[in-house]
């Protein structure tokens, strides 16, 4: 797809600036630069048209934003977001939603990954409707879900993913209804609470894969996927994504590595599909934070915002 702007105006620290949105998008930067809010903001304007069928767009997002954030002042009480054919504005704690020439696009599965240690708390959260955030209920409930549908092309993409995702981590992520067990190539069986978090991290997109709520068409956030991974792996989970986009899978990740983002960089430059890449550096400044969009020319302020202050702190040692 062509790169999509999305511009945001008072909206947390983003006084007035635009991000890139691609097959795969990626946001960088320092702790506290908004990637989060905007992650499971653009979470909310796709999932609100679903919601959107008994209630209107506007309350199922304000009801959204609601749940996501807990009180979306955390945010602003005034901000504005256009994106695509919408104009998003609140004001004063009221919502109002302008559609431009056309209706939003249904996109069946939108999964949001806060931490895939989820495979492991499921069992043990107390869910009660209402007062779960909804992006956590939301992926408990695919978690619940066996998709089952019939898909040739579908079917042979899971065979291919599960076997590169099995090489990775040794095995595979399967349901033992209320719970999860890890099932080794070597065929013992490990609860979930006795894999490492880096396993749990690979197995949890397995399984999106393997139980069919990932599909051509559906969109993964995913905050910091890097944070249970070593950096081989995490060069791994990128090679998952590209597979991921390859079948029709939309990606959007925030991180702090630079393990990623450079590699992601390299080989989609090096397979020619560089275009289909969006690299978003979220800088502040005195309170107020900007992106940058990267190329080629810019490529350097990736590097200075994730890897300058590990070496400020490094220097005080040595």
């Amino acid at each position: 797809m062509a790169v999509e702007l999305a511009q945001f105006q008072n909206f947390a620290k983003l006084k007035d600036t635009e991000i890139a949105f691609n097959d795969i998008t990626v946001l960088a930067g320092k702790p506290s630069t908004g990637k989060s809010y905007v992650m499971k903001f653009m979470y909310a304007i796709d999932e609100a048209y679903n919601l959107s069928a008994n209630l209107s767009y506007e309350l199922a997002f304000n009801n959204l934003l609601n749940s996501i954030f807990l009180n979306y002042n955390q945010v602003s009480s005034n901000f504005t977001c256009t994106y695509r054919h919408l104009s998003i504005k609140i004001i004063d704690d009221s919502p109002t939603v302008l559609f431009h020439d056309c209706q939003l696009e249904n996109i069946e599965n939108k999964i949001f990954v806060e931490t895939p240690l989820i495979l492991e708390f499921k069992k043990f959260m107390k869910r009660e409707k209402g007062k779960t955030p909804y992006h956590i209920e939301s992926l408990l409930n695919i978690l619940d879900t066996d998709y089952s549908f019939t898909d040739e092309e579908q079917d042979k993409f899971i065979k291919s993913f599960r076997e590169k995702s099995q090489i990775i981590i040794g095995g595979d992520i399967e349901s033992s209804g209320d719970s999860f067990i890890f099932n080794r190539k070597d065929d013992k069986n490990y609860d979930i609470l006795n894999t490492s978090s880096g396993t749990k991290s690979i197995g949890l997109l397995q399984y999106l894969v393997t139980n069919k709520a990932l599909k051509k068409g559906s969109v993964l956030f995913w905050e910091e996927p890097e944070v249970h991974l070593h950096p081989t792996w995490q060069l791994k989970m990128v090679d998952l994504f590209v597979e991921l986009m390859n079948a029709g899978v939309k990606i959007v990740f925030s991180t702090h590595s630079p393990y990623m983002a450079d590699y992601l960089n390299a080989i989609s430059k090096r397979n020619s599909y560089r275009e289909r890449i969006s690299f978003n550096v979220l800088d502040e400044k005195d309170g107020v934070v900007t992106n940058h969009i990267l190329n080629d020319d810019n490529w350097e302020i990736l590097q200075k915002e994730l890897m300058d202050t590990f070496e400020d702190i490094l220097w005080q040692y040595l």
